[in-house]
């Protein structure tokens, strides 16, 4: 008699605990900070926390930050000020755990993750550490454009010497 008490309070107790939901056990794999070339051309960073993000471009500075909710690989923000409330903006196509590719009806934009990088989105005060963070951007940036094989060491040196674009870059 004993063990059926026993036994019924534990399924009470086991019931009454809130049990996660199958978004909140499948962790969101874009937290942290990323960097990608947008439809332009331009050099972006992003931060997702885990409700929030913000990216940072060289044209534009820090953007505002944006509320954002992933459901079923795709990803719903309140970015597009057209469109009241949060809507879906992208559908999410997971390469690898550190790339990731947002399409949008507009464009797409394939994200890498951030590594071990000291100063980036997600730890720097942009406020006050912003000449810090811009000199650590534009080593990434410089990095970013080696490793992807769109500019060569050389035409970097040339252009930190001369100031002037090379005319293949320009073509691109």
């Amino acid at each position: 008699m004993m063990k059926k008490y026993l036994f019924a309070l534990l399924v009470i107790l086991i019931g009454c605990n809130p049990q996660p939901s199958a978004n909140e056990k499948e962790k969101n794999k874009l937290l942290g900070d990323w960097q990608f070339l947008d439809i332009r051309g331009n050099y972006v960073e992003a931060f997702f926390d885990d409700s929030t993000y913000f990216i940072y471009n060289m044209s534009m500075g820090k953007s505002p930050k944006f509320n954002y909710f992933i459901i079923n690989d795709s990803l719903y923000s309140n970015v597009d000020k057209r469109k009241p409330g949060i809507n879906k903006i992208a559908e999410i196509i997971w390469i690898n755990n550190d790339k990731v590719l947002m399409r949008t009806e507009f464009s797409r934009d394939t994200m890498q993750r951030l590594k071990d990088a000291a100063i980036t989105l997600g730890v720097t005060d942009l406020k006050r550490d912003s000449a810090v963070f811009k000199e650590a951007m534009d080593k990434r940036y410089e990095d970013y454009l080696l490793a992807k094989g769109i500019l060569t060491p050389e035409e970097i040196k040339e252009f930190k010497e001369t100031k002037i674009i090379p005319e293949d870059v320009l073509r691109k």
